[in-house]
């Protein structure tokens, strides 16, 4: 079989020979295909790959191709490729069947009743016609993620001139993000490729009982480093933790990740102390900060304002704490927007992390997050602290309701 090094690994297969083409000019695009789409992290330049079919209409490939030139939008290669009628035909009832107008434009399909006998059918009659042989199927590249709003517009105005259309995935471009490393969260590598890596350092700030919490999972694939005000050196010790007596000594451990673990109140002014170490002992900034605070915008807002511009930002939000995790952290849900990343592949390691711990994964910005969390939070904290001034106490006579809340 003919296929790609990382199909080779992926799959256990012993590679016989490389480099076969004899031709320097020919090249092979081999795919990654999944059921759900990778979200590429800010930051990495992307190709997005479109395929879509006309109308045979004097001008319709000008106009269609006319969306992306209003918008500066780059090609980067188009290619048509013939398609028979009846094949086309069921390409597009298809893609109809799974995605409605939202792929086939304003399209409507008529169900060709039986002939009878001695009547020529409609393909016989296109043909006596003149009409083609064949339809165009024209597949484009351009250079940009397909989620960004200007492209989103060129697509939406795109599919209003098309029978057929489909995106076929937004990948990074410039050989990013490439390897069995990066193909998303969910997909599981086989053991034959697994290779050992250097644990990556991780530093929390903060060690109370959320911090001493994930530390008790990181340990097993991360070296871990934290500090706090308290002294919990017995503690970390006890879990395995590297203990720093300071936030010098903290970030001059050359860390991967720096995970901030303090209250909402604290926060900005730990940011703060964290960026006046780094300029004051000229250290390597070139880590990710991530957060672990239940308002994000604010979190969000105040790393990007005082972080430096080499730090990577990612805030999260795990939705759960030592009570509700405690018997595994599987199906609990895990916030996350990547904010800003220079290192994709480090925060997308750290992603995974969370992912096989059996998180779900909920990919957020901070400001739909506090939307959303101002309603559900707001009403599980304030009915919990009015039941807890009221001092409810079991009755003889207690319904279930009753029950259900103390």
């Amino acid at each position: 079989a003919i296929c790609s090094e990382i199909a080779a690994t992926y799959y256990g297969l012993d590679i016989l020979d490389k480099g076969i083409e004899d031709d320097p000019n020919n090249y092979t695009r081999f795919l990654l295909l999944r059921t759900a789409p990778v979200r590429i992290p800010p930051g990495v330049k992307c190709k997005t790959s479109i395929a879509f079919s006309l109308e045979n209409m004097a001008g319709a490939l000008f106009k269609a191709l006319s969306v992306f030139a209003l918008r500066d939008i780059d090609l980067s290669k188009i290619e048509s490729r013939p398609c028979k009628p009846d094949v086309m035909d069921r390409l597009e009832r298809l893609a109809w069947g799974m995605g409605g107008n939202m792929l086939m434009g304003n399209r409507q399909f008529r169900v060709e009743a039986p002939t009878q006998t001695g009547e020529p059918s409609q393909k016989r009659q296109r043909l006596a016609n003149g009409s083609s042989h064949y339809r165009y199927l024209f597949y484009v590249d351009f250079l940009a993620p397909a989620d960004e709003p200007n492209t989103a517009n060129a697509l939406k105005h795109l599919q209003e001139m098309t029978s057929f259309f489909r995106i076929l995935g937004t990948y990074p471009r410039g050989s990013m993000l490439v390897g069995l490393d990066n193909l998303g969260l969910q997909v599981a590598r086989p053991i034959a490729s697994a290779v050992m890596k250097k644990k990556r350092k991780v530093g929390i700030i903060g060690f109370g009982t959320f911090g001493q919490f994930l530390a008790k999972k990181m340990v097993s694939d991360f070296e871990v480093f934290a500090t706090s005000r308290d002294d919990y050196s017995t503690i970390s010790a006890d879990l395995g933790v590297c203990w720093c007596t300071s936030l010098e000594e903290l970030l001059q451990q050359r860390l991967d990740v720096l995970l901030i673990s303090v209250s909402i109140l604290s926060f900005e002014g730990m940011v703060r102390r964290v960026a006046a170490c780094i300029a004051k002992l000229g250290l390597d900034s070139r880590m990710l900060v991530v957060d672990v605070c239940s308002v994000k915008v604010h979190a969000k807002n105040t790393m990007l304002v005082l972080l430096p511009d080499t730090c990577d930002i990612l805030c999260t939000h795990p939705m759960f704490g030592p009570q509700s995790g405690k018997h595994g952290w599987n199906g609990l849900p895990f916030v996350f927007e990547r904010v800003r990343l220079v290192d994709a592949r480090r925060c997308e390691d750290f992603l995974r992390w969370w992912s096989e711990q059996g998180c779900r994964m909920v990919d957020m910005t901070c400001e739909l997050h506090d939307e959303c969390a101002a309603g559900s939070q707001f009403v599980t904290h304030l009915t919990g602290r009015v039941l807890a001034r009221l001092g409810l106490k079991p009755t003889p006579i207690n319904t279930k309701g009753f029950e259900s809340l103390l």
